[in-house]
């Protein structure tokens, strides 16, 4: 009987393959429930050591004994013995090097290795370098209220701020995680993508004033367990435990904390303080119910008045409290740039050199014509946190606006590979690019949102502004239809502005003007420009109520259908008091524009606007 029949006659490959099956359970099961119990991450190697172990044994024991009606007995036969034992052997072997090999301290290079294997989804995978790098992966809510998702996105984001502090850390960004919320995965793989070495996988219970947090962090390279941890903590000290797993992830990475990037301890935050916070961030980055987001940052800084993180993030939201409102809630959002003034103010009193606060005080600076200082500001936040996407979304916008579109169109190109994921940052190059009318650009910006998320709305009338831009008021007709089919309630306003710009029948002129001159709308200057009314174009991109966004006016005047009005004199009156001729005295002239001496400029058709 050949060796083969002998194996199969002692069921020896029956034996090993229900071996095999049994452990993998028994594994997945206790890599879900040792974290749980607070078990150091050793525990789980050496359990699954001793499986490993239990294998070669198994193996030889099918060999050895045989299960008979009569009982158990042992095989006398001796051939094939020696095979089986030196495979057993040879087994053993491989686990005991598994397990001393795969150790982090004896790999500290190959922890963060790329992986051999190419990876298998259609996504392509970005490169891991030698850096120690992570993706923190979207916190499970398990406190069994879906109302409390805010929450455990808000641990999840805020520890993702902590570690990006640590300028010899590599952290995947915000966005680029969050996809992969509620979608699960093989972690290896979305370790691949991300182009980093490890993953955390944590949970969030949140009872009352507690929270208990449970991190783990798995190697992307064999998507093993390497350390786990769970916290119980009070709800007032959550800085504190965020601060903790920050540090205890980086020394797991056997990565020092050093120089301005050492996490410092932040002080206690008021539990209803943070949890208004969470909440009204939640509203700000999906910019819905934008007025909401704004009182609950106002609640936050009233409950606790030294939470800067809250002051600079009701700077942020004031500055957009034009956008994505009706006029009544603009109307309800106050003075903004007052509101931008106070809360940078404290923001800089609390923490000075954060990202954020610098953002917030470049958005002011713009905000008040200070384009010199907006543009300064807004790269030093760039270099305090070059993985801080919001900032540099902002700075496209602003060097397209002052009439840089190249270099708008080049940091809007570097702000989605940053952040791909972003249906927002996709619409901001979609915008940018409409302004040179490349059309290639914008359909593949619409395609990605479009992917990213259907229901993107912000982005469904871009077509539709682009034709405007340029003139071309039939496909501009065609596309706003287009739109107010596809959503109405999304473009109705604009639809009916459309229509009465090109004077169609039943349009209210007296209404349409009086929405125009109070009320803040993004394509208001474009609106106004297809009237042919030069009085009404320059009521509207100068309007006093709106001085805050008075930055984004030249963009209008440089579309052709606005052009030859960039030479009329109430052009030159606002581009010098806006604060445009001091900035293209400092930094250089747009195509559009030249000096004509120290004291005076003009302005006109551009021969090229690219």
């Amino acid at each position: 009987m050949t060796l083969l029949a002998e194996l199969r006659r002692r069921k020896v490959f029956k034996v090993g393959a229900a071996y095999v099956v049994i452990a993998w359970i028994v594994v997945q099961v206790a890599s879900i429930a040792m974290p749980a119990f607070d078990a150091p991450p050793w525990v789980l190697r050496v359990f699954i050591l001793v499986l490993m172990l239990g294998f070669p044994i198994a193996l030889v024991m099918a060999w050895v004994f045989d299960v008979t009606p009569e009982g158990v007995r042992a095989e006398t036969g001796r051939r094939g013995n020696t095979l089986v034992f030196i495979a057993a052997a040879a087994l053993t072997a491989l686990a005991l090097g598994w397990y001393f090999k795969g150790q982090p301290s004896y790999r500290k290079d190959a922890a963060v290795a790329a992986p051999a294997s190419a990876p298998t989804s259609a996504t392509a995978a970005a490169p891991i370098d030698s850096t120690p790098s992570i993706a923190v992966l979207p916190f499970a809510n398990l406190g069994g209220k879906a109302d409390d998702e805010y929450f455990s996105d808000g641990m999840t984001e805020e520890l993702l701020n902590v570690l990006a502090r640590n300028t010899r850390l590599k952290v995947a960004a915000r966005t680029s995680v969050f996809q992969y919320k509620d979608r699960g995965g093989d972690v290896r793989e979305i370790g691949r993508t991300l182009g980093v070495g490890h993953i955390v996988e944590g949970s969030v219970r949140r009872d009352g004033e507690r929270v208990r947090v449970t991190a783990q962090l798995i190697r992307v390279a064999d998507g093993f367990h390497v350390w786990s941890q769970t916290w119980d903590r009070e709800l007032k000290s959550v800085f504190a435990l965020q601060d903790e797993i920050a540090q205890s992830l980086a020394q797991q990475l056997d990565s020092t904390l050093g120089g301005d990037a050492k996490v410092q301890s932040r002080q206690n935050v008021d539990p209803a303080a943070y949890d208004d916070f969470l909440r009204a961030r939640a509203l700000y980055r999906e910019r819905r119910n934008t007025l909401m987001a704004l009182q609950l940052f106002r609640s936050a800084v009233a409950r606790d008045p030294q939470f800067a993180a809250a002051w600079a993030n009701l700077a942020l939201a004031c500055e957009i409290a034009a956008y994505h409102a009706t006029a009544m809630q603009q109307r309800a959002a106050g003075d903004r740039i007052a509101c931008m003034r106070e809360a940078t103010a404290h923001a800089t009193e609390l923490a000075p050199g954060a990202a954020i606060t610098l953002h917030a005080q470049a958005n002011l600076a713009r905000s008040e014509g200070r384009f010199v200082d907006a543009e300064r500001l807004y790269r030093e936040a760039i270099v305090r946190d070059d993985t801080y996407p919001d900032v540099r979304e902002d700075l496209a916008e602003f060097l397209t606006n002052v009439g840089r579109r190249s270099d708008g169109l080049k940091e809007g190109r570097a702000l989605v590979v940053l952040e791909p994921t972003s249906p927002l940052f996709w619409f901001r190059l979609a915008l940018i690019a409409s302004m040179d009318d490349d059309a290639v650009a914008v359909d593949e910006a619409l395609a990605r949102i479009a992917a990213l998320n259907p229901t993107f709305l912000s982005a469904i009338a871009t077509p539709f502004r682009r034709a405007l831009c340029h003139a071309r008021m039939d496909e501009a007709r065609q596309e706003i239809e287009r739109a107010y089919a596809a959503s109405p309630d999304a473009v109705a306003s604009l639809l009916v502005l459309f229509r009465w710009s090109q004077r169609d029948a039943g349009a209210d002129d007296a209404l349409a003007r009086q929405f125009l001159r109070s009320t803040y709308l993004v394509d208001g200057g474009l609106i106004a420009a297809a009237t042919g009314d030069a009085d009404l174009l320059f009521e509207v991109v100068a309007n006093p109520n709106d001085r805050d966004k008075h930055f984004d006016s030249f963009r209008h005047l440089t579309c052709p259908i606005a052009a030859p009005m960039l030479a009329d004199p109430r052009a030159h009156a606002f581009l010098r008091s806006a604060g445009f001729e001091a900035y293209w005295r400092a930094t250089g002239w747009p195509p559009q524009c030249r000096a004509t001496g120290e004291n005076d400029f003009t302005c006109g058709v551009a021969k090229t606007t690219r």
